[in-house]
């Protein structure tokens, strides 16, 4: 069955396409020197799988087995590898340079020993050599198998159990306010939150609230936006709001995490919370299903963007280090680390410590206020938004000795003596 495939039908294997180089380094040092158990890394004559490269790209073809894991993720991607071909034709010392997935490296590395044997040494000035060989392999999804796993590959936050596991869990909070019960309504609040790549709920706050007021015997309005009734009782807002929210941050720690390109991925969750009308605990009503959307954050950490903001004027760094200015005035020395946000207009906010003075504090200020407008804002999903990260500077005095914190600061500013 090997012999008989040839390059094409591989390229069109319904599972796997595999790119190939001989992964050649351009070092061109002389290595007759080298040692006996020494590889080289380059030589005259390289290591050549038995029949050629058409027939490596065969052999891996036949044997590698897409992991199931990879495929229903959709993962796809390059895992490169490196060995050793001994002056047998053997494989030794196999490793991964750079890692796809540990389900994926694992199924290269295992074909890849299994071609030991199959390869014709290197050669350096006529004599038999080990040679240390780099084999890049894509693993690539066909067009079918990659519709079948786009839905799994790149899914919103669920609940795990369900939507009734997740009722059960909010279920102590959702009993409907004695003041709403006097005024015939029912409530439903649209809640907001993210849930990050660990199943954890943070950044709970309010959409709005919808109630639905019962006219009469069998006639009851439809939800309506809060805004719309004249509550006798201008409390029940808030209760409802601060258990629906309570209800929510019960929730933390049981959601699958959201998938992108088949690994988890924080994401915006809003949820429609339906509160129960009835003593038993029952109600008429469905609890909502959860919708993902990522644009309700007021602000995101670096590490939740797809694509981070840069400065346009080059090093951000850099920037700093010429710009701030250390002031005879200032009295306080030492590391600062400045938390500041670029928005999604590129213009910049900070947040100072306090600790630093009036001084150093205003130099600051000025000079992440200079940067206004000459920011590429960050992006989630090709949408620009606001982003926080920080920077720690250290202020020290010229020939003041050894600082500890030099080798951990971004920006040093030096106080001449």
């Amino acid at each position: 069955m090997k012999n008989k495939n040839t390059l094409k039908t591989l390229l069109a294997a319904p599972l796997l396409a595999l790119s190939l180089t001989c992964g050649l380094q351009t070092e061109t040092l002389a290595q007759s020197k080298k040692s006996a158990n020494e590889p080289y890394s380059y030589v005259e004559q390289m290591p050549q799988f038995k029949g050629g490269e058409s027939e490596m790209m065969k052999f891996l073809g036949t044997n590698i087995q897409y992991p199931a894991i990879a495929k229903s993720n959709g993962l796809e991607g390059l895992a490169v590898l490196s060995f050793v071909v001994e002056t047998d034709g053997k494989i030794n010392e196999v490793k991964t340079v750079k890692s796809l997935s540990k389900e994926t490296d694992e199924e290269a590395m295992r074909v890849v020993k299994l071609m030991s044997g199959h390869w014709n040494p290197g050669r350096q000035n006529g004599e038999v050599v080990r040679v240390r060989y780099t084999l890049p392999i894509r693993f690539a999804l066909n067009d079918n198998d990659r519709t079948a796993a786009a839905s799994v590959a790149n899914r919103m936050p669920a609940f795990k159990g369900g939507n009734e596991a997740m009722f059960q869990a909010m279920k102590a909070h959702l009993a409907l306010p004695a003041e709403a019960k006097n005024e015939n309504l029912n409530a439903r609040v649209m809640v907001k939150f993210y849930v990050d790549r660990e199943g954890q709920v943070s950044n709970v706050r309010l959409e709005g609230t919808k109630l639905k007021k019962t006219v009469g015997p069998g006639s009851e309005l439809d939800y309506m936006d809060a805004s719309m009734f004249q509550l006798q009782n201008k409390s029940l807002l808030a209760k409802l709001s601060e258990s629906a929210m309570a209800a929510v941050k019960a929730t933390s720690g049981q959601w699958e995490p959201a998938l992108k390109s088949g690994q988890p991925s924080g994401a915006e969750v809003v949820l429609p919370v339906q509160f129960l009308g009835s003593e038993s605990g029952h109600s008429s009503e469905k609890m909502g299903v959860p919708s993902m959307t990522k644009y309700t954050k007021s602000y995101y950490n670096l590490d939740e963007v797809d694509v981070k903001p840069t400065f346009k004027d080059g090093s951000f760094e850099r920037y700093l280090a010429k710009t701030v200015r250390y002031p005879a005035a200032a009295t306080f020395e030492g590391a600062v680390e400045v938390t500041y946000m670029v928005k999604d207009n590129g213009d910049v906010m900070t947040m100072i410590p306090t600790s630093v003075g009036r001084e150093l504090h205003d130099v600051l200020s000025a000079a992440f206020r200079s940067t206004n407008g000459k920011w590429n804002p960050g992006k989630v999903d090709g949408k620009y938004v606001g982003v926080t990260q920080k920077i720690k500077i250290l202020f020290v005095t010229e020939n003041g000795g050894k600082n500890q914190d030099l080798e951990k600061a971004d920006v040093v500013v030096t106080r001449q003596k």
